[in-house]
């Protein structure tokens, strides 16, 4: 069962692709937002969630099931126990927050990297599915079925967007972007010592400066069934 990592620049569109690439494929998608509300959902209980939101999608469910099993399991093999509310930070928390010494969630690098690899792992685990940033492609580098993209695009489309979606000026929109390429690049130095911009780390890279969302979303789609697709001879 097929998994899809991204990997973007800030303002290169990941979600939007990502998204994209997800229906096409009839992948599920998941990203901080969802892993967020997952946890929240498992904070405050699921079955009162569903009690509430008698629509809730079957993948929220099992997002939540999991990240409770995960937990149950963490209980007995961590020192520190990574607690509901604990573990909603920790997927909440930007990359300079993981990064940066004085962070409120007080939990040490070894933790924070098992519990992120195991929630990474078990989102993969149960396939078809489209994973946005949190390293997954160092999580899941080198396993099977998984296909590796990045997203980049030239500065001035990825200021021009950012400055749209948060309402910026362009001085601000630029001083975002250059600060989450500083933080997200110290992020994945600290945690697999790896430049995160190095391409030999992805699959395929695609540039949505002149690439629609949606063309780059087709073309993301053709590059993981050719990556994917069974060896010729082999019955699966």
């Amino acid at each position: 069962m097929p998994v899809v990592t991204i990997s973007a620049q800030f303002g290169a569109g990941a979600r939007e692709v990502g998204q994209r690439l997800a229906r096409i494929l009839e992948f599920d998608y998941v990203d901080h937002a969802v892993l967020v509300e997952a946890a929240r959902m498992l904070g405050v209980g699921l079955s009162s969630v569903e009690a509430r939101d008698e629509r809730a999608d079957s993948f929220r469910q099992r997002l939540v099931h999991f990240l409770e099993r995960a937990l149950e399991r963490s209980a007995g093999g961590s020192d520190l126990f990574i607690g509901a509310g604990t573990l909603e930070m920790m997927l909440s928390q930007s990359y300079q927050d993981v990064t940066y010494e004085g962070h409120a969630v007080r939990v040490d690098d070894k933790t924070h990297l098992e519990t992120l690899t195991r929630v990474i792992t078990g989102i993969a685990d149960r396939g078809d599915v489209v994973i946005i940033g949190r390293g997954g492609q160092m999580i899941l580098h080198g396993r099977p079925q998984t296909v590796h993209l990045q997203i980049i695009a030239d500065l001035p489309v990825r200021v021009a967007r950012v400055q749209e979606w948060e309402s910026l000026s362009e001085e601000s929109a630029r001083r975002r972007i250059l600060e989450f390429r500083k933080n997200r690049q110290r992020f994945h130095q600290r945690f697999w010592k790896v430049d995160v911009w190095d391409p030999r780390l992805y699959d395929a890279v695609l540039n949505t400066t002149a690439l629609s969302y949606d063309d780059a979303a087709e073309i993301a789609a053709q590059i993981v069934r050719v990556h994917t697709k069974p060896a010729e001879g082999v019955i699966t």
